[in-house]
């Protein structure tokens, strides 16, 4: 991939498999404008119009919306990385919006479409860091009654976070780093409370994250990424389907915090 896009993705710890993917689908985008437009653009040529007719193409094409919207993700992170890098001084593809997923559809969220959506989280100045913790560690399978993690709990070291799940018979941890480690360092600077996340009683006390808290927080990502109201669960779902392609049953429940019947249970939920 041109501009150093493979590498860049392998150092952000990208699977090879993602990877190939993200390379396949660019060049499914370059050759529709190319044949649009009999020639090659230029990256800093290509204008939002260019993608939205892109997407007009692939949605004509009876496309799931769940992998519309994985193209979507994929297109907006080259972009991005393009902008990082100084290849186009405008992104074209920031304002690019993901198609709505309706219970009529019936589709399951993708799990790198979530991932892409992440990163966009992560570097929103307008969305509040703790919001963008709550996301993250949504993102790492936590149930709702397992975002009571105090900052005894939390181990920071220079390019590794450490967060230790305690529930009984379950216990993990939970390994940060990269761009997500950035965020959760700048979010504990000067922290002082007893949980990572909390919420406040009526008479002013600390105490463990609500569950509506949660509930709230992913729903204004779901409504500004236009997709469908995301949980906990779609997301340990999404998480868990994501898990398979390379680790066992076994092994992917211990990552999530359960066992294997539980896990085939959570797959198998709609």
């Amino acid at each position: 991939m041109p501009y150093g896009y493979s590498s860049y993705l392998k150092e952000q710890g990208y699977k090879d498999t993602t990877i190939d993917e993200h390379v396949r689908q660019l060049e499914y985008f370059f050759i529709f404008l190319d044949g649009l437009y009999k020639r090659q653009k230029e990256l800093y040529e290509i204008v939002p119009g260019d993608i939205k007719q892109y997407i007009k193409y692939k949605k004509s094409r009876d496309l799931k919306i769940s992998t519309i919207n994985k193209i979507i993700a994929i297109i907006r992170r080259f972009f991005d990385y393009a902008w990082t890098i100084d290849k186009v001084a405008v992104d074209p593809a920031q304002k690019i919006r993901y198609e709505a997923i309706t219970k009529e559809d019936n589709e399951p969220v993708d799990y790198r479409t979530l991932l892409e959506l992440k990163q966009t989280v992560n570097q929103d100045i307008e969305t509040p860091m703790k919001r963008k913790i709550i996301f993250m560690l949504a993102m790492a399978g936590l149930r709702p009654d397992e975002f009571n993690i105090t900052w005894n709990e939390v181990i920071i070291d220079k390019q590794l976070i450490r967060l230790f799940i305690n529930k009984t018979g379950h216990e993990r941890v939970i390994n940060i780093s990269g761009t997500d480690a950035e965020v959760f360092r700048q979010f504990s600077e000067n922290q002082q409370s007893l949980y990572v996340l909390n919420s406040k009683s009526r008479d002013g006390l600390e105490k463990p994250l609500e569950r509506m808290t949660i509930s709230l927080n992913l729903r204004k990502i779901s409504e500004k990424s236009n997709l469908e109201t995301l949980t906990t669960n779609s997301i340990r779902r999404a998480y868990g389907d994501y898990l398979l392609e390379t680790e066992t049953y076994e092994s992917a429940a211990e990552m999530l915090g359960i066992d294997k019947l539980s896990l085939m249970k959570l797959l198998s939920s709609s």
